[in-house]
């Protein structure tokens, strides 16, 4: 019997992404990954000084915004000729580390916790399915720990305004570092909040995601996808402490090899845009929106690194860096939120350990007539490319691949599908009236899109399922 199933929306968060599931004889036959809003961020940018848009690009997200306003940076700076001060780059990586630990410990135990925990403190958790299978001291602990967790995850925040001036969308980070001094107040200030967050991700975090996993195992058999790997590179090529984390690399048939970025293209046979060509590189392109497009499904483009859809994120960087030996899965992803979690604040305590106070990293910048430039950076949930150019001193053209566009694409020209749509293609669904297992393999990628799912099997109604 086939049925289709659909989730919206699928995040906790707001409801801008839809999963549309065909299931036959309870397995996973075909999926659709579809972003629902067009936000248009490129075409605003347009004919706006250069240096709007590291608070411009903020704007795309609340949680990540730090994130874009990196990106942006380091674009800028490659259009400008500007290599930042190593004391600038530590200072703004910092901040970039604050927004990792603040949303890996929120997404785990806000929205990946109520999958597997049964949470009856309060109705507003109540869940749809009754896949619970923690006994009951191992559920009620990690229920506390929802909560727990919830003045820890605002500490990282905390920490982030001691040097951005506020989160989420920070004053700080800027071109050549960031827009204020460190103080030995501040670096003090910053170490003491770090080690209670150090302290609950050893102690809480890292059991409850191993506990979790002990007792849905076959979490690590399912959701994995294509297994292709890709990082831009993380906290790497310090000129005195060289690489803390990894540098940019690929995985794929079984070898790692070094990032090219003339590699990546862009395609919109099955989005909502039109252009001159359906694939180009990033920095050649700006597709322009049109919903009545034929055949087309979605808001997100469609990625690709020689031709190939990959994965970033987490389990990405701990692969590539040699930090994680497991395979690919939805609950490898998962784990790889908590040990990144674990490996942020080892490289925050190394950066803090080199800030010199009241170094000003800042100098006046002219804006040149034309230019342009790339910032590509490993955020939270991967790989976040921002290309620009500059003409009469105003942007004139912006590109934005986020990591979530990465991840949850729509299919391409050459068959393949989204790296998300193919991890759940296989998956055995217990009961189609409650879907539990789309929900986990979706939420291991942390989408950073607010969304929904729907259930077809042909000759019954399409069933739409929230997944709260």
């Amino acid at each position: 019997m086939n049925r289709k199933i659909i989730i919206n929306p699928l995040t906790r968060i707001s409801g801008f992404m839809e999963i549309d599931v065909t299931v036959e004889n309870n397995r996973v036959v075909d999926a659709k990954t579809k972003g629902n809003l067009f936000r248009g961020f490129e075409q605003m940018m347009v004919g706006r000084k250069p240096f709007d848009a590291v608070y411009f690009t903020q704007r795309i997200c609340g949680i990540c915004s730090a994130a874009h306003s990196m990106a942006s940076s380091i674009a800028l700076e490659d259009a400008l000729n500007i290599t930042p001060m190593e004391q600038g780059r530590y200072l703004r990586d910092i901040i970039h580390c604050c927004e990792y630990l603040q949303n890996h410990i929120r997404h785990f135990y806000q929205y990946t916790v109520p999958d597997f925990v049964r949470m009856e403190q309060n109705t507003l958790l109540a869940s749809d399915h009754e896949d619970f299978r923690l006994p009951k001291t191992v559920n009620d602990r990690i229920a506390k720990h929802y909560f727990d967790s919830l003045p820890i995850s605002r500490s990282a925040h905390q920490m982030l305004a001691v040097l951005g001036g506020k989160a989420p969308h920070n004053h700080g980070v800027f071109i050549g570092g960031v827009t204020t001094q460190a103080t030995a107040e501040k670096v003090v200030t910053l170490d003491s909040l770090l080690d209670d967050i150090i302290a609950f991700i050893d102690d809480k975090m890292i059991p409850d995601v191993y506990e979790i996993a002990h007792y849905y195992p076959e979490y690590f058999q399912i959701g994995g996808g294509y297994g292709n790997l890709l990082s831009y590179g993380a906290f790497d090529h310090y000129g005195e402490l060289g690489t803390l984390y990894v540098d940019p690399l690929v995985y794929a048939m079984n070898t790692i090899e070094a990032f090219d970025e003339s590699k990546i293209k862009e395609k919109i046979d099955y989005s909502w845009f039109q252009a001159p060509a359906d694939t180009y590189n990033p920095d050649s392109l700006m597709p322009v929106p049109d919903q009545n497009k034929q055949k087309a499904y979605s808001w997100v483009k469609a990625p690709r690194y020689n031709g190939l859809p990959f994965e970033v994120g987490p389990l990405a960087r701990l692969i590539l860096s040699g930090n994680y030996q497991n395979r690919v899965s939805a609950m490898d992803r998962t784990i790889a939120r908590a040990l990144e979690a674990k490996k942020i604040t080892a490289i925050m305590k190394t950066l803090l350990s080199q800030i010199i106070p009241d170094v000003d990293v800042q100098k006046k910048y002219e804006v040149p007539e034309s230019g342009e430039g790339r910032g590509l950076v490993d955020t939270t949930r991967g790989a976040l490319g921002h290309w620009l150019k500059i003409k009469d001193k105003k942007l004139s053209f912006y590109q934005i691949i986020t990591p979530s566009t990465w991840d949850f694409s729509t299919k391409d020209d050459e068959g393949y599908r989204g790296v998300a749509e193919e991890a759940l293609i296989g998956t055995p669904i217990q009961n189609p009236d409650k879907p539990a297992e789309i929900g986990r393999i979706l939420r291991s990628f942390d989408p950073c899109m607010s969304c929904a799912t729907h259930v077809y099997r042909p000759g019954k109604q399409v069933k739409t399922i929230k997944v709260f």
